[in-house]
């Protein structure tokens, strides 16, 4: 006879968890995970310089250590991070200051850590961290992450003065420099354009640096943080804003808590769902809370989400950063109004642009941003990269001026990645709705330029 033995059951922290399952966050093997650790970094530093803010100087250094081991090194003169935090940013996976609802290109507070978790796993050296803020001097450290219990270890500190505000961070990793250093270039050359009020230098082992952008010196508009929509309404985030504001009455809970619900609203939205608007929020039981959240949801007279909380790139930056780039022969632009997916407000822009090659195609080849970061991985699984499929592009006759390239820019205070990589976006119907158009939009403006040079070329024959 068999005995089966019992299971013991136990929790993992999330530091374990991402060790365990690392290629879900684009550390699946030594080329991607050189990628992802400089795009983290670079994002990092950009979000550091917005919130000033100021124009970003970003500077890459990837030089070799030992055989297959490399240095990354990412220097901004951003905000700098309160020393009493440095140890927690970068020690403890899920931490982070990004969790409020505005357009930031990082999402969970996990990516940085991940590099350093990497970094830690494949070499048993700790990251390196410099930085200073406004309110005090500069402190250095050096930081590895207890992966068990998911806290950071604080191998060395020491004051340290920077000549300017920011951070510089160093991680040491096994990496593969030769299979991802093109995408590593590709990845800077294209955040320009997510950026162009941006300076990148990049400087890789013994080849001479090299330097993009800025393309404007035009400032984007800062996001601000905005309270949550009431579409957004799920039963945990209601159960988290009880929480917070349980106190208040059912009326001034929803004014409060929620953007877009004034007075009259909030009557109405009551109303709607026969409630009491006098009880306090606590008072609601766990089948109240569900009734709310479906009442939220399901009542039609709410604006859109305010859109202050999202900061697109605009038509001037946009085009010249992809004139100085690529000297297109011709360039379109187009932008959607702003509009929401389950309460999280979203606007997409985009620009078609044709280049002067030998190498012509009806089908434009995509480049993807998604809140001014590019996407060059995981193409296939992509919505938008189904969408250009869907759109008969020989109709705008595009091959006759040359070869077509299509930039799409999503920006949104929760972008919908398939995965915690965040490489590619899934399908959600209205912001396909919003593409499709943008598309056909972008479409028809080259179709115009394309007409106008058919008939100069015409008159010339003559």
């Amino acid at each position: 006879m068999v005995h089966r033995t019992r299971d013991r059951f136990s929790s993992i922290s999330p530091a374990e968890f991402f060790y365990r399952n690392r290629q879900m966050a684009g550390f699946g093997n030594p080329s991607q995970a050189l990628f992802s650790t400089v795009r983290e970094l670079v994002e990092n530093s950009l979000d550091a310089c917005d919130e000033i803010p100021i124009p970003p100087k970003i500077d890459v250094t990837i030089s070799r250590v030992d055989v297959g081991v490399y240095r990354v090194t990412v220097a901004d003169n951003g905000v700098g991070i309160p020393s009493a935090n440095v140890p927690e940013a970068f020690g403890r996976v899920l931490y982070g200051s990004k969790y409020d609802a505005r357009q930031r290109r990082g999402t969970f507070g996990l990516g940085v850590t991940m590099a350093v978790l990497y970094g830690q796993m494949t070499t048993n050296r700790p990251v390196q961290v410099h930085t200073q803020d406004n309110s005090s001097g500069g402190h250095r450290f050096r930081i590895f992450i207890d992966v068990e219990r998911n806290r950071p270890v604080v191998d060395e500190t020491s004051v340290s003065d920077r000549p300017v505000h920011g951070t510089t961070v160093s991680i040491e990793l096994k990496a593969n420099l030769r299979r991802s250093k093109e995408r590593i270039i590709e990845y800077i050359t294209l955040s320009s354009v997510g950026s162009p009020h941006a300076q990148f230098r990049l400087k890789i082992e013994n080849d001479p640096p090299r330097i993009v952008g800025p393309w404007t010196k035009t400032l984007p508009t800062p996001s601000a943080p905005a309270l949550p929509h009431p579409r957004a309404a799920d039963v945990e985030l209601l159960k988290r804003l009880v929480g917070q504001n349980g106190h208040l009455s059912l009326k001034e809970f929803l004014i409060s808590s929620f953007q877009q619900v004034g007075t009259r609203m909030a009557s109405r939205v009551l109303r709607f769902g026969n409630l009491d608007p006098k009880r306090t929020a606590q008072s609601l039981s766990r089948d109240e809370i569900v009734h709310l959240s479906n009442t939220l949801r399901n009542f039609e007279g709410f604006a859109r989400p305010d859109s202050s909380s999202l900061s697109p790139i605009g038509k001037e930056p946009f085009l010249n950063a992809l004139r100085s780039l690529f000297s297109p022969r011709q360039h379109v632009y187009a932008i959607r109004a702003p509009s929401e997916w389950s309460g999280n407000p979203f606007i997409i822009e985009g620009a078609l642009v044709v280049l002067d090659d030998l190498d012509k195609t009806d089908t434009p080849e995509l480049v993807r941003l998604a809140n001014r970061v590019p996407l060059l991985y995981d193409a296939g699984s992509d919505s938008f990269v189904n969408l250009v499929k869907q759109i008969s592009w020989s109709r705008y006759g595009l091959t006759d001026l040359g070869t077509p390239v299509l930039i799409l820019h999503l920006c949104s205070t929760r972008i919908p990645y398939r995965a915690a990589g965040k490489q590619a976006i899934a399908q959600v119907p209205e912001i396909e709705a919003e593409a499709l158009a943008l598309l056909r939009e972008l479409g028809r403006k080259m179709g115009r330029h394309t007409r106008k040079f058919r008939q100069t070329s015409k008159e010339s024959r003559r």
